[in-house]
């Protein structure tokens, strides 16, 4: 997505890690899968294989102990309040493989305490509880007393069916609330179920290329229904206003039962702690 014009969010993930050797060959592989997918076909398979990227690199993140920062702290707060998952019934592979997309809304519970390098596990469970596979989302920021929409993949091999999902939220580090993130408007929800706004860049350095845009539609009885997510693919400058347009990747929700839409934006995507990031305490 340009400063300009609108895009359409086709999967959900984003997670960002500090870059070494062979996170910045993880990068150049995100920036090739991250290119604009020409038709139908293409947009699943990139749906798909990007989902599984993004959840591998913050996989390699947790357990190398994050690059060195903090281990977990528990000042802030950091909850799941909503959670949504939709399966998809084609599966994959001819039925070799499950697929489903998931949304959820975190809290942080803290009135006092910035969230920084917050890291969420989604595992998926079968009818009997056991673990079909999980994902990992990381977010550069939740502010204090502040709700953070995140979507996400989550893909298993043979044909047992999805029951739920289970999550677990992992605060890195925290700080004296004064941070924000930039602030979305005029979001709706279209006639095709997609959902657009703008967002616009409130701090004093550009935000980079891997800032990520999350967004979540929701029914009558606010239950997640859709999910998608999206990277800017260009720095927006200081002050500069971005328009969105976010296209939920279920295949089964009914689009007269979409009523409403959460979006929240990730100021640094994978590229927080490095130089590139504006947000205080989230770079090098």
């Amino acid at each position: 997505m340009r400063s300009r014009g609108r895009r359409t969010i086709l999967i959900s993930a984003g997670p960002r890690f500090r870059p070494s050797p062979t996170d910045r060959v993880c990068v150049g592989l995100l920036a090739i899968l991250g290119r604009r997918a020409d038709n139908r076909f293409m947009q699943i398979v990139r749906r798909r294989v990007l989902a599984i990227a993004f959840s591998l690199a913050v996989l390699a993140l947790v357990s190398s102990g994050g690059g060195g920062r903090a281990a977990t702290d528990r000042t802030a707060q950091g909850v799941v309040i909503t959670s949504g998952v939709m399966p998809e019934g084609e599966g994959l592979g001819g039925g070799d493989y499950g697929y489903a997309d998931y949304g959820l809304v975190l809290r942080n519970r803290s009135l006092t305490r910035d969230a920084i390098d917050v890291t969420v596990e989604v595992e998926a469970v079968d009818g009997r509880g056991l673990s079909l596979t999980d994902s990992y989302t990381a977010v550069t920021l939740v502010p204090a007393g502040a709700d953070f929409v995140i979507s996400g993949a989550l893909i298993w091999r043979g044909s047992p069916e999805l029951a739920g999902i289970e999550t677990k939220v992992h605060v890195g580090q925290t700080a004296p609330r004064r941070r924000r993130l930039p602030p979305v408007k005029h979001i709706s929800v279209t006639s095709s179920g997609g959902v657009i706004g703008s967002f616009t860049n409130p701090y004093k350095k550009p935000l980079p290329e891997s800032a990520t845009i999350y967004g979540v539609a929701l029914d009558s009885r606010g239950r997640i229904v859709a999910a998608g997510y999206d990277v800017t693919d260009a720095v927006t400058r200081p002050g500069a206003t971005v328009a969105f347009d976010i296209l939920g990747t279920s295949t089964t929700v009914q689009l007269d039962a979409v009523t409403s839409a959460k979006v929240s934006v990730d100021p640094c995507g994978y590229l927080a702690f490095t130089r590139v990031c504006p947000v205080p305490g989230a770079h090098s």
